[in-house]
């Protein structure tokens, strides 16, 4: 009999909720939990007229509920996904909304024209779950360019590649499409022994240096003064120069997927000017074999030459 009675409170709340009388539905919804608490399409329902009304935590909390009950339908995830975006929940908004296109892949183009859920679209999200399967949990924080037409995030793990070092890693940076369209989407990572902002920024720097230059961030490359250019002082002036090489210490998989489009990692060493013209005379073989006689994950390093 109770579940009866909650049964025939949701169905007349979706009845309203098709006639736009949300608030009306709201209370019918309530109605039906308070009668039975394990109705998971009253909590959908509830979740779905709330969100209607703006009441977006409200609404988050209802379709969690629903999807922990077992409503794991398109539309309860979905509307838990546009919530949890709406409130700056990332991780579960992304969660549910490919659980989502899972059941519903007609569902993308809405996806793609709904601005809460769009960027998780973007190829760094689906890269940021691969760093953090290989790198373990991380903070992260938003970068902008300077001319303000893009940003990305800089996310620091502690401890890691080893024990007493960070890893800076760019998570934004493989939404950019280069030129030949054949190149693998990249991130760029940094091992430091201290935990600095200047480690962030230097990777922020030199990722936006690629992206408005076009320069493809390969292994065994050179970009002159991304670190110098950043007025840091001593550590700037000591070590002006990054390299780009392959992130050895972190032992990762390669690439990390296969795509298409594939994606993968290098790492930025900070290098001197004498390193440089090494590289410059002798190539990218000699350079590696120098700076594996030292410690790249300190900064403040001296000149290996």
């Amino acid at each position: 009999m109770t579940r009866f009675a909650a049964d025939a409170l949701a169905n007349e709340g979706m009845a309203l909720l098709q006639e736009q009388r949300f608030e009306e539905a709201v209370e019918r919804f309530d109605g039906a939990i308070r009668v039975f608490p394990q109705h998971a399409a009253a909590w959908k329902g509830l979740g779905q007229a709330r969100l209607c009304l703006g009441q977006r935590d409200a609404a988050a909390g209802a379709f969690d509920r629903a999807i922990g009950l077992g409503a794991n339908g398109a539309t309860a995830l979905w509307g838990g996904a546009v919530a949890h975006a709406e409130l700056g929940h990332k991780v579960i908004a992304q969660n549910y909304l490919r659980r989502a296109l899972e059941l519903q892949p007609s569902w993308l183009e809405m996806a793609r024209g709904n601005p809460a859920l769009a960027a998780f679209l973007e190829l760094s999200w689906h890269a940021q779950a691969l760093i953090r399967k290989q790198l373990g949990a991380y903070s992260a924080r938003t970068y902008q360019h300077a001319g303000g037409n893009r940003s990305l995030e800089l996310a620091r793990v502690g401890n890691s590649p080893v024990s007493g070092q960070s890893t800076y890693i760019s998570i934004g940076l493989c939404n950019h499409l280069w030129p030949q369209q054949e190149r693998p989407r990249m991130e760029l990572m940094l091992c430091s022994i201290v935990d600095d902002e200047r480690c962030a920024q230097i990777i922020a720097n030199t990722a936006f240096h690629v992206m408005d230059s076009g320069f493809f961030p390969e292994p065994g490359a050179m970009l002159r003064d991304v670190v110098g250019v950043l007025g840091g002082g001593d550590w700037s002036r000591q070590l002006p120069h990054g390299y780009i090489t392959v992130p050895r210490a972190w032992k990762l998989r390669l690439p990390l997927d296969i795509g298409p489009p594939p994606i993968s990692v290098a790492q930025l060493v900070p290098v001197s000017e004498a390193e440089y013209q090494l590289w410059r005379d002798k190539g990218p073989r000699e350079l590696d074999l120098v700076l594996g006689g030292c410690n790249v994950a300190d900064l403040s390093r001296p000149s290996a030459i």
